[in-house]
């Protein structure tokens, strides 16, 4: 697997440490921008587990 597109520890330590939502997207956009917008499905996957720890979902959104 490419390094390149891994996620790097200091990147997921910003993920989460994010207190909202929008400041997570902020970080999220930031990691894809520094890939020149690649974000593969192995990447996603691991932004996707963290933000599901912060924000869970009660489905009460639903």
């Amino acid at each position: 697997m490419n390094t390149f597109l891994e996620l790097r520890e200091k990147e997921r330590e910003k993920l989460s440490k994010s207190r909202s939502e929008e400041d997570f997207y902020k970080q999220y956009d930031k990691i894809v921008s520094d890939r020149a917008g690649q974000n593969p499905p192995h990447l996603a996957r691991d932004i996707k587990s963290i933000f599901d720890n912060l924000f869970p979902k009660t489905n009460a959104d639903d």
